[in-house]
């Protein structure tokens, strides 16, 4: 039987707080320490009362300096980046990293330096090839050289990950060009706010909002023979979420959609199980709600041209999946009584 796995959670927003909700009652994992430099009493709130997910199944209180969650009381440290909490003194031998900010090795290593074994860095390394990188059911390898550090890439490279790598395997991948259609985040503005650039500076629930995307170059990365044959963008929508990966790709053999569907719904069956799922279903966003698949492909959705030229989508939940995608990495170091 693996040792407990205690967790110091660095970033208490979307994703810290998802990862906090997945990890509930678990009996392997135990979150030892939350720092954020937010105000403690918001964080308490928030956990509480979640717009998206609903209430929390358990009463959530503040009490002294404490986050107070059922019986459990965890310290909630503020923090501001890598070395500022002594992870030792707590505990804590895996630190989970959803600040959004220190994506490099070096940062990360400062956890490493104050006291963890482990740092998942929820993010996507500031440089590619700065850490190993996490696609689950795609880039599995790279926990086999138990790497102290590894990074768990973006909800969007999750979720097309696995379509890639099956109709690459399949039919060949001659280019490719998708476009994520995107929830808005806290990133965004509620009015029109100058901002880091003048489309970001308009309101996100007014408007469909054209943003840059680096999920191309991390998908390069992991796919080395497909760079500089894959693009992408991105549209911020209003909704609060449910995402889409509008996927448009020519194929080095000629198919059709049923034999693009048979090979993505065996894929799914045996390859990804509980990662990447398949729908023959009419689902729209708010279907994918909770959803624990980094993706959903859909099969109603693909078209063919010409025989070589495929467009289909895959859906996700914003951050849901990806967060579980973390729980699963914390199981994985418990059975290997990491």
């Amino acid at each position: 039987m693996g040792r407990l796995v205690t967790i110091g959670l660095m970033g208490f927003g979307r994703i810290g707080r998802n990862v906090f909700r997945q990890i509930g009652r678990e009996e392997k994992i135990r979150v030892a320490a939350i720092t954020d430099i937010a105000d403690p009493e918001a964080l308490a709130y928030l956990l509480q009362y979640d717009s998206i997910y609903g209430p929390f199944p358990e009463p959530v209180s503040l009490e002294d300096g404490h986050l107070a969650v059922g019986a459990s009381r965890i310290p909630l440290i503020n923090g501001a980046e890598p070395g500022d909490v002594d992870w030792a003194a707590y505990g804590v031998d895996t630190v989970v990293q959803a600040t959004g900010r220190y994506r490099t090795a070096g940062w990360c290593s400062r956890h490493l330096s104050a006291g963890a074994r482990r740092v998942i860095l929820a993010s996507t390394p500031e440089e590619p090839g700065d850490l190993p990188l996490l696609l689950s059911g795609v880039t599995d390898r790279v926990l086999d050289d138990n790497p102290p550090v590894v990074a768990t890439g973006s909800n969007t490279s999750n979720a097309i990950a696995p379509l890639i790598q099956v109709l690459d395997r399949h039919f060949g991948i001659d280019q490719m060009f998708f476009t994520t259609i995107h929830a808005y985040t806290n990133r965004a503005r509620l009015g029109d706010v100058p901002s880091g650039g003048f489309r970001a500076s308009r309101a996100a629930g007014e408007n469909i909002i054209p943003v840059t995307s680096n999920t191309a170059d991390i998908l390069s990365g992991v796919f080395p023979h497909l760079a500089g044959r894959i693009s992408s963008r991105a549209l911020n929508v209003p909704v609060d979420d449910g995402s889409t990966v509008d996927a448009t790709i020519r194929l080095r053999t000629e198919t059709t959609e049923s034999e693009v569907n048979e090979a993505m719904r065996e894929a799914c069956r045996t390859g990804y199980p509980g990662v990447f799922g398949f729908t023959d279903d009419p689902i729209v966003s708010s279907d994918v709600r909770g959803s624990t698949f980094s993706g959903i492909f859909d099969s109603l959705s693909t078209m063919v041209i010409g025989g070589n030229l495929v467009k289909t989508i895959v859906w996700f939940d914003t951050g849901w999946g990806y967060a579980a995608r973390i729980v699963e990495l914390l199981r994985r170091y418990h059975s290997e009584g990491a």
